[in-house]
């Protein structure tokens, strides 16, 4: 029963959410000729701030997305990256590599359209 309450409860924060940042984008476009621009600007920016705050800390799936993330960046630090002469080796044999392959496709389809257009159909 508290797992019902509690998805609920989530869903409702996130509904929040959506229409603070609603009501932040209609405050924008309602106060058009009252308020200067730059002051127009803050209403979706405390709407936008505001949904961001409810789901990512109080609601359960930013709290997992959170977690996901901390263990995202975890991980990322602890690959071994190549050293700056390696990883400029690679890179220069990938772009060789690409050239090369490249070349060739170019080369295999003049081929074809060669021996299509010119010796099989008789086209210049």
């Amino acid at each position: 029963m508290e797992v019902k309450r509690n998805k609920w409860f989530d869903l409702l924060k996130y509904l929040l959410s959506a229409i603070l940042v609603a009501a932040g984008i209609q405050a924008f476009y309602a106060l058009d000729a009252q308020l200067p621009l730059y002051i127009r600007y803050l209403f979706p920016l405390v709407g936008v701030v505001a949904a961001i705050v409810i789901v990512f800390f109080w609601s359960t799936g930013g709290h997992k997305l959170t977690a996901y993330v901390r263990d995202c960046v975890s991980e990322a630090r602890k690959v071994v990256w190549p050293e700056r002469n390696e990883a400029l080796r690679m890179t220069l044999f990938v772009l060789i590599f690409v050239a090369v392959l490249s070349l060739f496709i170019w080369g295999v389809d003049s081929l074809i359209s060669w021996l299509l257009f010119d010796i099989f159909m008789k086209r210049s």
